[in-house]
This record gives C-alpha cells, structure tokens and sequence, in this order.
C-alpha cells in the first residue's frame, strides 16, 4: 500500500509491532475503510509494505473481523495482486540467473535492457531442481522472465503493478511469440496495453492478444497458419484428475482412449517404417486421421511421397521448430524431459522429442534379440472393458489388446492383488498416471485374452520399490520346462498341479494366479513361479531376479563397457525413469551411464549403472556438474551453484 495512506489509516498499531495482531476479536480495524471500493488500499500498486499490512487485517486465517463485505473483496482483489507482484518479483531473480549463466556462443546485451540474448542451456536444470519442476516448465520460465524485460517490458511492469496475473502475462509472451521484428512487437504491445483496461476475462485478453497479433502482421498470420498446418500439427494425450482421458477432447472414456493412441502410435511407427521423412508429431497426425477417415496406409505413404516430389513440404530436421528462434528463447527444448504434468502444460507424460525418438527394439536396448529373455512386443498401450454396444445389448468383453503389462514395468503397471480379484489397489499407465482398480484390472484382463501379449512380474519393498522382477516366458515351449528340461509325457508341469484351472463363469474375466515351481530360480532370487491366465488357459514361468537396490552382489557385473541384456533390463527397471530428478524420460529410452566412468575404473554393474536420458547425460559430463549413485539406484546431482539434489528409485503402485 502506499505510504500515506497507510500513515492515514492509523498505522501506528501495526508500526509498533505486535499490538495489531493482540486486537480483541472482531474489534474493527481503523484500516479497513481504505479497501472499499474506489479506496486508496483498492487501488494501491503492489508492495512489500502492502503485503504485511494485507496479512495483519486478515490473519493467518482469513476471518477479516469486522470489516464489510465490500472491504473484504477489497482485501481478496490486492491479495490477487500481490501474487503478480511476488511472481514479478520471482522472474526478477530469474533474470538475474540469466546475467550471471550468460551463452558464451551469443555474447552481446540485448536492445534496450541488461540481459544477454541468451543463456546457458543447462540453467534451466539448476531451476528445476531448486523449484521442483519440469525442465521444459523452467525452461518457460526462463523465456518468460527474459521476454518480460527484453522483449515486452510493458507487460513485465503490468504484471508487477498487479493488472496482469502471472498467467496472464505467460498467454502474452506466449502469443507473441510469432513476431520477430521489433517495430511489429513495439506496436502489438501498444495495443495490448491500450485495451488492458477492458479485458474482464481470460477470453476478453486473449481475444485482444490476438487480434493485435494479426493486426500488426497480418502476412505473418497467413504464413504461421499454414506452416503450422504443415510441419508442426500435434496429437496430444493427458489424464485429467477425473480419471478421463483427454486427446484432442476432455472427459473420454480411458480405456477406449489408451487403446485409440495406441493405434495412433502404431500407423506414425508405420509411416516410419515406410520412409516417410517427417516428424513424430505429423506422422502422428497423419495416424489420427486416417483411422478416423479409414484410409490405408498405403495411401497415405503415397500422399507424403507426392508431396515430397512437388516439394511442397520440407521434412523437418529432428528438434526443429517451425520457424528460427526469437533472441535468447532457448536452444533446447526437450519436451521429453516433461515430469508428468500434462495438459495445460501442453507436455503429455512420455512423449519424446523427435531427436530422442528411440527406434524399434526390445526391452533391453537395440542389440536385444530374440532370445533375451526380456524380449518382448512393440510397445502399445492396452485399452479394454466391458461396455454396452450403443444398440443397448448386454455388456460383454471388447476385442482383447496386445500389451506389455507389468503386475506389480513398462507402459502399464498392475498391482498383482488387483488383478487377481483380491485387492482394490490403484495401477499405472506410463502414458497417462493413475488407473482406478477397476479399470486396472479390466486392462489386465484384455490383455490376458490376447495371445501377443507379455507379463513381467515385479517384487517391491514396502516402499514401492523394486527388489526383485522377471519376464514371463510361455511355459512348456517345445516341450520344455521352465527350466529348458525335458518334461515327461504326460507330466502336467511344475506348480499346475494335476489339471488345467478350474473353468470361469461366461463373461468373468480371466483369473490371474501364482503358484510356486519346483525351480530355485536365480541365485540370490525369489524363486521360480508359474503365472496363470485365466479365460483360454495360459501357463507363463518367471524366473524373479533380484534387482541391483541396497547391497549389490555384482552378480551381472560385465567385465566390458556395455553390461548384458539382463542387468541393463534390471537397472530400467530400479530406475523407471532417467536419474536427474526434473526429467521424466522411460529408463528404457534413456541411455546406461556409468556414475563412475568406465574408463576411470567405474565397473559395468548395477551399483554403478543407471539410466540417464540424452540431454541428461551431456549435462552431467559438461564443467561444474557431479553425479555420484550413493547406493544402487540413489543418484544424487551436484549443480555449478554446488547444490546437491537425490533421485530415488522408481516407485511403483501397489
């Protein structure tokens, strides 16, 4: 609040200290008149005097006593400002980071302001360990605060003095993005500003954005508009808090929509497969419509091939944007470095940049093969249950879903006891978050049904973290055990004890049940186990390795660089994710870094390997940066600024 005003309103009581804050309850506060509407307090800039005075009125608790309801909205709209003068306050700080992490390959201020035009790419690290966020959100950040000042000073200061919000003034730097020269940006602003006054709502300002936007540029509008159609159309996919699924919509059924991005994914793998130059996002595009049009694949390829011969459509090189950066935007973005936040954020959970796309391979890594143990399907989510056909016919199962399901690893996670019937424990799918365990266990249930599916089994601590793990192999293949022995005729196999399982009801869902073998299993282990699946019976044997947690026996140490198959299997899965604790890229797409290196004595073993995305990796080799596993699957992250931050093991549900 401003100094005479609060000197008029009786300030000596909250001057002296305490004697404010020991008013008799529901005492009335000479200050409060000065919140009416139209007051000198409703209407003061933002400051930290402001703040202590708004705290004393209203109190830890908000009861606001004696004042009248006009005064109290007075209170509730300069508090609303002085959460843009704290975020202004923040993005200050923010640009003093970006003066002191300065890019040395873009030295030089930028016009008419003390910032540089750029910054250290791996700046945006620090800020998200120390805020507990995304990369690619501090790297928002970072432009934000870097726009406010160097590129819209205007807004920057309205959203000090309190008439923007911070989310406000996020949609306009965001919005303006698309204007390059400085004359077009200068007159944009302009109007912005001129019209502030009369925005009410989100919609009123974003309509103003946009219209000066295109008023100031209206060729640039028309050449963004069809660019963006060509080269930077996106298929987006997120869980909403209901539960619900949201692709390119709000409020869809989850397992209709798992199964539709699942299919998605698969036609852009096509398109790939077929040569198709362009990026993951169009290629998904591309999917999206042509399985709602119907049109085959072959069409499609052919559409893209004509298009590339009329040279109508450059492909775009991977990590590419539509257009060149602005001065300083970052210069990596990362977009697979999402935590897990996605919808207004625009990161869905595990999606990779088109650069960090990994291609086909099994579980392992690209040198698995067919005969790694953890070999399995392509990844696909699952997306099934049991609903009515709209003619209103009786409910009954939907065609089963080829996926890789983890019952507890990979793209869906599933308590065992849920699926078998005798727990009601929540699941997880990579793509999307938390499955209710009715919906886990029908996902559990379709891909049971289907042949081409695969099972691993995962043994957890009581802190959800994995200690033991598996992948299920048919059992009895080729007339072998679990084991690879001979099995006798007629012998019914290890732990089936004497027949098939006893048959379902029509329309229950397969039984999921596990029985102990006759095999020791691994050494070190858990044992050998026999997997059932209910419906057309199936037997899966799994062999539960112990996962390298705690004290590491160094049981599948390597004496090479590279560890076998089934430690780097056994490391995705301690890991779950990348080790840098602000990114959320799959273990099983990031690379196996050696917390020691290799060629400094650190040993190829699991007390030593974790996973580590790409960017990551770079990050952690460059100068002022330390990574050090404290224990099997703890990584603890040392910044330039030499604060240290720990990443756990991967959590699982159940």
């Amino acid at each position: 609040m401003a100094g005479p005003a609060t000197a008029d309103a009786g300030s000596a009581d909250f001057l002296s200290g305490d004697e404010g804050l020991e008013r008799p309850f529901g005492e009335r506060d000479s200050r409060w008149p000065l919140f009416a509407q139209g007051g000198p307090g409703d209407q003061a800039i933002p400051n930290a005097w402001q703040l202590m005075t708004l705290y004393d009125l209203s109190g830890p608790d908000g009861q606001c006593p004696g004042a009248t309801d006009d005064e109290v909205f007075g209170v509730l709209g300069r508090w609303g400002a002085a959460a843009a003068w704290l975020e202004g306050r923040k993005l200050a700080v923010v640009r003093e980071l970006i003066r002191r992490r300065p890019d040395e390959r873009n030295v030089g201020m930028a016009t008419d302001s003390r910032l540089p035009w750029a910054w250290d790419d791996r700046l945006a690290r620090e800020i998200a360990l120390e805020l507990r966020v995304s990369v690619p959100a501090a790297q928002k950040l970072l432009w934000t605060a870097w726009a406010l000042e160097a590129r819209l000073p205007g807004i920057g200061k309205a959203l000090e003095q309190g008439r923007l919000d911070a989310g406000r003034a996020r949609m306009v730097v965001e919005e303006t993005n698309v204007l390059g020269n400085p004359g077009q940006l200068a007159a944009a602003e302009e109007l912005i500003l001129a019209g502030l006054g009369k925005c009410k709502t989100w919609m009123d300002l974003l309509r103003l954005v946009q219209r000066a936007v295109v008023t100031v540029d209206p060729d640039g509008a028309f050449k963004r508009r069809e660019q963006e159609e060509k080269e930077n159309a996106r298929v987006r996919f997120w869980r909403e808090a209901a539960g619900t699924c949201a692709l390119l919509g709000k409020g869809l059924p989850t397992d209709e929509a798992l199964r539709a991005q699942a299919h998605i994914e698969q036609r852009a793998q096509q398109y790939r497969a077929a040569g198709v130059k362009r990026g993951i996002d169009i290629l998904r595009v591309a999917g999206y419509l042509d399985l709602l049009n119907g049109v085959p694949v072959a069409d499609r390829v052919a559409r893209f091939q004509a298009e590339d011969e009329a040279g109508q459509v450059h492909a775009t090189p991977p990590g590419a944007g539509s257009s060149a950066p602005a001065p300083g935007r970052p210069h990596d973005s990362d977009p697979g470095d999402a935590s897990g936040v996605p919808g207004p954020d625009g990161y869905p959970w595990d999606w990779p940049p088109d650069d960090e796309v990994p291609p086909a391979e099994g579980p392992c890594g690209p040198d698995c093969a067919g005969g790694c143990p953890c070999r399995g399907q392509a990844p696909a989510e699952p997306g099934e249950a049991s609903r009515s056909s709209p003619g209103g016919s009786a409910p009954g199962p939907e065609p089963a879903v080829a996926t890789e399901v983890n019952l507890t690893l990979r793209h869906v996670d599933i308590p065992f006891l849920t699926a078998a019937g005798h727990a009601r424990r929540p699941g997880e799918a990579r793509s999307m978050g938390v499955l209710d365990p009715a919906l886990a266990r029908r996902l559990a249930e379709a891909a049971a049904r289907h042949p081409d599916s695969t099972f691993c089994l995962t043994i957890t601590d009581q802190e959800g973290q994995a200690i033991g793990h598996g992948c299920c192999k048919p059992r009895g293949r080729g007339g072998q055990g679990s084991q690879g022995r001979p099995r006798k005729r007629g012998d019914p196999g290890k732990g089936q004890r004497g027949g098939p399982p006893p048959a379902r009801s029509p329309g229950a869902g397969p039984a999921f049940t596990l029985t102990p073998s006759d095999d020791p299993g691994p050494p070190g282990g858990f044992g050998s186990w026999i997997l059932t699946l209910g419906g057309p019976s199936r037997e899966l044997t799994v062999d539960l390795h112990p996962v390298p947690t705690g004290e590491c026996d160094h049981q599948h140490e390597s004496a090479r660089h590279d560890p076998g198959h089934l430690l780097r299997h056994l490391v995705n899965v301690r890991d779950g994710k990348c080790g840098f604790p602000a990114c959320s890229r799959h273990a099983r797409e990031s690379d196996l870094e050696h917390a020691i290196p290799f060629d400094k004595g650190g040993r190829s073993c699991g007390c030593n390997c974790w996973a580590c995305s790409r960017s990551c990796h770079q990050v952690k080799q460059s100068a002022g940066w330390d990574v050090t596993e404290v224990r099997p699957g703890y990584h603890q992250w040392t910044t330039p600024s030499g604060r240290a931050y720990t990443q756990e093991p991967w959590q699982y549900p159940g």
